[in-house]
């Protein structure tokens, strides 16, 4: 425990007592002058500011820490799509032209005979002409066309008469080109050369005879539909072992159509010629 020592006697203890303040008075208390002390020649200086009342230390705020930014992520470049894998060119498969109807057109024979031209196209032809130098300035076939048919039909019978005698010189030519066309079986080679006939069925195999017992009975003669309704009805009576001979017919025109299949077009023509290839089985 620290000892107390009454007022004045810290003089009596040196360094103590040295240069301590002392009391005047009127009370106050004031700093003697400095002194050297008695022992040795070593001096105490009064420390700076003693006397005076204490100075607050002011201590220095710490400074705030700045915030650290979070880097942001680098952005990833988007994964590359992959080319889907080129598809292989489908060939393109002409459309069959169909008429007016929605029906599939029939391909013609490029053989075949043109058909005759009318009274109309020969009169066309010399209004063209005419057309051409009264209006050099229209093109195309349409106004042409229209502008024709609509004098067409003012022309009286008399200025008609000359086209109408071209056209019928031109159908009496026509029909004896179709008909040498026929004759050396012009259409039936137009056939072959794309491929062999189906080949008949078991059941026309029997409506093929079926026509020709009911002609040589002298039965009276019916409509295609009619005798084919009759064919069927006794078809569908017959026992299955009736209808053996002309399955068994069937089977051979079937194997005659391979056979005509594997020939190439210009065979295939020759070996058959203009008779049906099937007949020999009918």
């Amino acid at each position: 425990m620290a000892e107390h020592f009454p007022m004045g006697a810290y003089s009596a203890f040196p360094p103590y007592g040295f240069n301590m303040p002392m009391q005047t008075a009127n009370g106050m208390y004031q700093m003697p002058p400095q002194t050297t002390m008695p022992m040795g020649s070593m001096t105490m200086p009064t420390p700076p500011g003693f006397g005076q009342p204490p100075q607050m230390q002011v201590v220095p705020k710490p400074k705030k820490k700045a915030k650290a930014t979070p880097k942001k992520a680098a952005k990833k470049k988007p994964a590359k799509k992959k080319k889907p894998p080129k598809k292989k060119p489908v060939k393109k498969v002409p459309k069959p032209k169909l008429t007016k109807s929605g029906k599939k057109k029939k391909e013609r024979d490029p053989l075949a005979p043109k058909r005759a031209r009318t009274a109309f196209n020969f009169f066309l032809d010399a209004f063209r002409e005419e057309y051409k130098i009264t209006h050099p300035d229209v093109k195309g076939v349409v106004h042409c066309t229209k502008a024709g048919s609509e004098k067409w039909k003012t022309l009286v019978p008399a200025e008609r008469t000359p086209y109408e005698e071209k056209a019928a010189a031109a159908r009496e030519a026509y029909l004896k080109a179709k008909e040498e066309y026929i004759n050396s079986g012009g259409p039936q080679k137009f056939k072959l050369a794309k491929g062999p006939p189906r080949p008949p069925t078991a059941y026309f195999v029997f409506l093929a005879n079926f026509r020709k017992d009911r002609a040589a009975s002298g039965a009276a003669p019916t409509s295609i539909k009619d005798v084919s309704k009759l064919a069927g009805q006794k078809w569908r009576e017959l026992d299955p072992q009736d209808k053996v001979p002309y399955e068994q017919k069937a089977a051979l025109a079937k194997a005659e159509y391979l056979k005509l299949k594997e020939l190439s077009a210009e065979e295939r023509v020759a070996a058959v010629g203009v008779k049906n290839p099937y007949a020999q089985f009918l």
